[in-house]
């Protein structure tokens, strides 16, 4: 889900050489990008690129055995009705492996990551992206998901989901949020 521009497809293709591997972005311009880089990897008959949105998923139920979201949750306009329908495509004891930022629990870290990102990371990206609302976007869609993320095993049990773990990566900036479906 929110492939983008297919990095994750690409490293889950490589690792696991006998999985087919389903691609799933809204954004015709991310999966343009993927596609060019599965060619590059020569991966066009193990990875399929589809354009379309997380709460309308086009494959029947207990489809997948493993659905995963990198860096993409915190931009579904519909998370309840995309959790439903990532539930709905698992296979029964198939994984959801959500990988998204998180807010640092350490107050020192904590401090310094939000001049980063807010001071730092905004200045360099808009001065070479010469795209302020992108990174801006970055910085507000990170802020509203860490509601989510604080309450994330909830969140994911409210939707049928069991087993749940959470680790945290490079000092709590990201997470790293596995569960699986009953």
């Amino acid at each position: 889900m929110a492939t983008g521009t297919g990095d994750l497809a690409i490293l889950l293709a490589k690792k696991f050489r006998n999985a087919s591997i389903i691609g799933l972005d809204p954004s015709e311009k991310m999966l343009k990008i993927a596609k060019n880089k599965i060619k590059k990897n020569f991966l066009e008959k193990r990875i399929t690129l589809i354009q379309g949105y997380s709460q309308n998923i086009p494959f029947e139920k207990n489809t997948f055995d493993l659905v995963t979201i990198a860096f993409g949750i915190r931009n579904f306009k519909y998370l309840h009705l995309s959790l439903q329908e990532i539930y709905r495509i698992l296979k029964p004891l198939g994984i959801l492996e959500i990988l998204e930022f998180s807010n640092p629990s350490n107050p020192y870290i904590k401090i310094f990551y939000h001049f980063y990102s807010h001071s730092i990371l905004t200045r360099i990206g808009t001065f070479f992206s010469k795209n302020y609302f992108a990174y801006n976007y970055l910085q507000e869609s990170i802020k509203y998901f860490s509601y989510y993320g604080k309450k994330m095993k909830k969140l994911l049990k409210y939707h049928g989901f069991k087993n749940y773990s959470t680790k945290e990566l490079t000092f709590g900036i990201v997470s790293i949020y596995l569960s699986q479906k009953k």
